[in-house]
């Protein structure tokens, strides 16, 4: 495996001296001062193509698990990243020490540190050090990402991940709400982002008969040009067209309990991604998320995580295979938070035979998830089989007297999230593994990246320099592109003569509607499209309320935000 060489001598002094750089955009602290580089260096800096990946969840105790469990299961003790090692990142959000999904890819996404529920947007308050104190009346407002600056600026884009797809973090770089948990309203923003490739689980927020709002958005897909498929010969089959996956009602399953014949795995899912993106000669951004490793050791599942650790490395694999031959792609590896506060030891263990943690893997057959459905599902199962089941599935032979006990309790019950938990439990401790909890850590998390050149981001650094070293890759300014996508609409339509209110006669599909001199525009809230009198126009970006949809009262004009596009209409 290549070694990435280091910068030339006389950028690096530029880059060295540039130390602790000041974000302009964002007034928070980092690495190089971008700022101070010259246009020659800035050029140098620049990547045709950028792929961001993500393993949720993943600290160093994760990565070195998945490391010895990939030695377990193929000889192999290194991971494909391990010389892109560059530094550590500070993934605290606006207020707090534990930053979880949503607020951790809106600081990768757009550079700024952000409230724990905000999906993309402004934080609601500030309060940490290096986030800076908000504007007056810009709290909970829209920041563009880098995936829509990649996208005006002519590249094409794409997510591909394991969980839902309009889950937390490809939220984060796709769509803009007050609450990471209102998945069908982030999940119609990301159809109308006019992303190239999405390959992920969560059919049932495209299905109009689960939608509030009825929405059919295959229907959608469809009308915008891409094919959409559903399993995994379909996905490969697929010519190099606009792409929608989605292979699994919610998130897809473990890696361990995969069918490999109908569901992708995140490496194929990568590879069909850059295939399709590579078409276009401006570049493109990508974002790829592991995004069990962080499911799996919320369960405390340890193998499981690093089964997903392992998976994510595959899929690692292919993206610096292609960034190799490619010689004009950058590649960002860096985890949202940790998860577990996993540990490799516990109190029973005060050694580590390597025989005794490959008989563990060996023995797991698939996840402790995977494992309670089955003694939950269909017909009560006898006690005697239920521990055949164990045996077969996670290697739990032999279970002493207060384990029995426990075991056959559960059992009676058949609920299969305590049962889940047991297992989980009983296979970790006999890897010699433990956890501290099943709650996120604040933990710095390893970064990892690869330049063509050697230009990189490293040491200590914030997430949020994560966003504004991706901008100056590919060559936008994210202030520009947010004063471009997100236009207070109230004040953006009255500078030009034109009145707002809000038609909420269809509270779960409300439309902003903006009149002047007998012309009328009417703005559906998350779709990308508007009606001016019989014609419909596309506007570029989508328009965004952070107001509640589907409540008592309508969203208020003042919450609502729009493409200047939207504006220019009725100049």
């Amino acid at each position: 495996m290549r070694t990435i060489r280091p910068l030339k001598l006389k950028t690096a002094s530029v880059l060295l001296a540039a130390l602790s750089l000041s974000l302009a955009a964002a007034g928070q602290t980092g690495v190089i001062r971008f700022d101070r580089l010259t246009p020659r260096q800035i050029r140098d800096l620049r990547t045709k193509n950028v792929v961001m990946m993500i393993p949720d969840g993943m600290g160093v105790a994760h990565e070195t698990l998945g490391r010895w469990y990939k030695f377990a299961k193929t000889g192999t003790n290194s991971l494909s990243f391990d010389d892109m090692a560059c530094g550590l990142v500070r993934t605290y959000w606006s207020t707090g020490l534990i930053t979880e999904s949503a607020a951790a890819a809106s600081a990768m996404a757009t550079g700024f540190k952000t409230s724990a529920r905000n999906v993309s947007l402004l934080p609601e308050r500030s309060g940490m050090p290096g986030v800076p104190d908000l504007v007056p009346g810009t709290a909970s407002t829209p920041l563009a990402t880098v995936l829509e600056g990649a996208r005006l600026s002519g590249l094409s884009t794409g997510l591909v991940v394991t969980s839902e797809f309009c889950h937390a973090t490809p939220a984060g770089f796709s769509s803009h709400y007050a609450q990471r948990t209102a998945l069908n309203h982030l999940a119609e923003q990301q159809i109308y982002q006019s992303m190239d490739v999405v390959l992920a689980g969560g059919w049932k927020y495209l299905d109009p008969a689960l939608r509030k709002d009825k929405e059919d958005l295959v229907r959608v897909l469809r009308e915008r040009g891409y094919r959409y498929v559903t399993d995994r010969s379909a996905m490969l089959e697929a010519p190099r067209g606009k792409l929608w996956g989605a292979f699994a009602e919610a998130g897809m399953d473990r890696d361990l309990d995969r069918d490999t014949t109908r569901t992708p795995s995140l490496e194929e899912m990568t590879r069909k991604a850059l295939d399709i993106l590579a078409r276009n000669r401006n570049g493109f951004f990508l974002m790829v998320e592991g995004s069990q490793v962080d499911w799996a050791a919320h369960a405390n599942d340890a193998l499981a995580s690093a089964a997903e650790v392992l998976a994510f490395d595959r899929a690692v694999q292919a993206v610096l295979d292609f960034a190799r031959r490619d010689g004009d792609t950058a590649v960002i590896i860096a985890s949202d938070h940790t998860t577990g506060g996993l540990t490799i030891g516990n109190q029973e263990t005060s050694d580590m035979p390597m025989g005794r943690f490959v008989k563990a893997v060996e023995a797991t057959k698939a996840s402790a998830t995977r494992a309670a459905a089955v003694l939950t599902t269909g017909e009560p199962m006898p006690l005697d089989k239920a521990r055949g089941a164990i045996s077969d599935l996670l290697g739990l032979t032999e279970l002493n007297a207060a384990e029995a006990k426990e075991f056959e309790a559960l059992m009676k019950a058949r609920t299969a999230k305590p049962i889940e938990t047991f297992l989980a439990r009983m296979s970790t401790r006999r890897a010699g593994l433990g956890w501290v909890s099943t709650n996120h850590g604040g933990d710095d998390v390893p970064l990892f990246v690869f330049h063509p050149h050697g230009l990189r981001i490293g040491g200590v650094v914030q997430n949020t320099d994560i966003a504004v070293y991706i901008s100056k890759l590919l060559g936008f300014n994210l202030a520009n592109m947010t004063a471009r996508l997100f236009v207070p609409a109230a004040s953006g339509f009255a500078a030009v003569g034109a009145t707002a209110v809000v038609d909420a006669a269809d509270p779960e599909n409300p439309v902003l509607v903006a009149a002047k001199d007998g012309r009328t525009l009417r703005l559906p809230v998350f779709k990308s499209v508007a009606e001016l009198g019989r014609r419909t126009v596309e506007l570029g970006g989508v328009v965004v309320s952070t107001g509640t949809i589907g409540g008592a009262q309508p969203p208020d004009v003042k919450t609502w935000f729009v493409p200047r596009t939207a504006i220019d209409l009725l100049k």
